[in-house]
């Protein structure tokens, strides 16, 4: 049995290591990579995937990045499996891509070599996740900037982590294709959920929690 895999990260170094790692898997089959969300989903209309193997955070690209590409593919691509390799750590937002249908999370900042025997067990329509995590999404309390965090909507997500990477407003709306009136309403909704007053406040928050 033939896997087809399509590996999309915007730092071509990792989308490298990826790749060297799949290749040890004769079974395994790099269909494509993409280092933005356009790239991708290009890819993924007119290449045979069975597996996609992405990082969360991927600026560029007409279809966004984070929650809201995640959902996308599920939502046009359905019967591609997705592996998330990220650095992010908020139980949050990465409770939300368990929720959108991903079947693997994985940080790297854990030793990849087993990449390849994770996406066989993928294809194999089992989900992975990590002990380690497994064990912090199941067993342990949630501190209180993570339950807040899991009051934002995948929007709102969006926006407080483009606005804290360094973006105005206005960038934001031209981004997202949204009104500077919406972005703007977003961002003072989610400062008004997470109970935040000043700007400085939201990014320790985002740095805290790991929204960035």
């Amino acid at each position: 049995m033939t896997i087809n895999v399509v590996v999309a990260d915007d730092h071509p170094i990792v989308r490298y290591g990826i790749r060297r790692l799949l290749e040890e898997r004769e079974m395994i089959q790099l269909v494509g990579e993409a280092s933005n969300s356009s790239e991708l989903v290009t890819l993924l209309a007119k290449a045979p995937c069975d597996i996609l193997v992405t990082d969360f955070s991927m600026p560029g690209g007409h279809f966004k990045d984070g929650l809201f590409l995640i959902g996308y593919v599920r939502r046009y691509f359905p019967n591609i499996k997705i592996i998330v390799v990220t650095m992010l750590e908020n139980l949050a937002i990465l409770r939300g891509m368990l929720k959108l249908g991903v079947h693997s999370i994985l940080s790297k900042l854990d030793e990849q070599s087993s990449i390849a025997d994770i996406v066989c067990v993928v294809a194999d329509g089992s989900r992975y996740i990590p002990a380690g995590l497994a064990t912090r999404l199941h067993d342990s309390v949630v501190d209180d900037a993570e339950a807040d965090a899991s009051k934002l909507s995948g929007r709102e997500v969006e926006v407080v982590r483009l606005f804290v990477s360094g973006l105005t407003i206005s960038e934001i709306a031209f981004k997202l294709s949204r009104s500077v009136k919406t972005v703007s309403s977003q961002k003072t909704n989610a400062m008004r959920k997470l109970g935040l007053d000043r700007d400085v406040d939201l990014y320790h928050y985002a740095t805290r929690t790991g929204i960035t």
